[in-house]
């Protein structure tokens, strides 16, 4: 017979992932990963296996959260160019100062394990690259539409903006000052524009 987790799975991942985010994947030690989850070691290893399989199956989590709900808003409505002009007011101005400066988890790993771990890398960048994905088919979609002139490139668009996003959640570990960022975004969006 087969045992029973006696806890909340998904709630012990969640923060996990939040402390990774946190505090990068080497600074995080594995005591303090059994504090903010609440857990034991053997029951860590049981559910989750070892630290870097967790870091992965946070990774996962992260995008089920936060990309797959960025697709679906960047695609829904009848104003494509509306909905990235909200996304980026809600990404950088609905944030607490201390939620820009946590960043994002797929660009923190980015940062920190390169050189270190390739792997979680390229895992991290493919799963951020479904992101540029979902500008571009916003974008696309805007064209049909008209509200983006034919002449415009979805794809360096939505490579701009993606590589825009990336720059901007790190410039936001330095400086939390929405007039600094609201500059950027601002300059930024009008690639948008007619």
């Amino acid at each position: 017979m087969s045992r029973t987790i006696g806890f909340d799975r998904q709630e012990a991942l969640f923060k996990a992932m939040m402390l990774f985010n946190e505090k990068g994947y080497a600074a995080c030690s594995v005591q303090n990963l059994l504090d903010a989850m609440g857990l034991n070691r053997g029951s860590l290893y049981a559910a989750f296996g070892d630290k870097r399989a967790l870091y992965l199956e946070t990774l996962d989590l992260y995008e089920r959260l936060f990309i797959q709900e960025f697709e679906r808003f960047l695609l829904s409505g009848d104003s494509p160019i509306a909905n990235i002009h909200t996304y980026f007011d809600i990404a950088f101005f609905g944030l607490t100062e201390e939620q820009l400066r946590a960043g994002c988890f797929f660009v923190n790993t980015i940062v920190e394990m390169t050189d270190i771990d390739q792997d979680l890398v390229d895992t991290a960048g493919l799963k951020l690259g479904r992101l540029e994905a979902a500008l571009e088919k916003a974008l696309k979609r805007a064209q049909e539409m008209g509200e983006l002139s034919a002449e415009k490139d979805p794809v360096a668009i939505s490579r701009f903006l993606g590589s825009t996003i990336k720059g901007l959640r790190i410039t936001c570990k330095e400086t939390q000052d929405k007039e600094f960022i609201g500059s950027i975004v601002k300059t930024a969006l009008t690639v948008l524009e007619a």
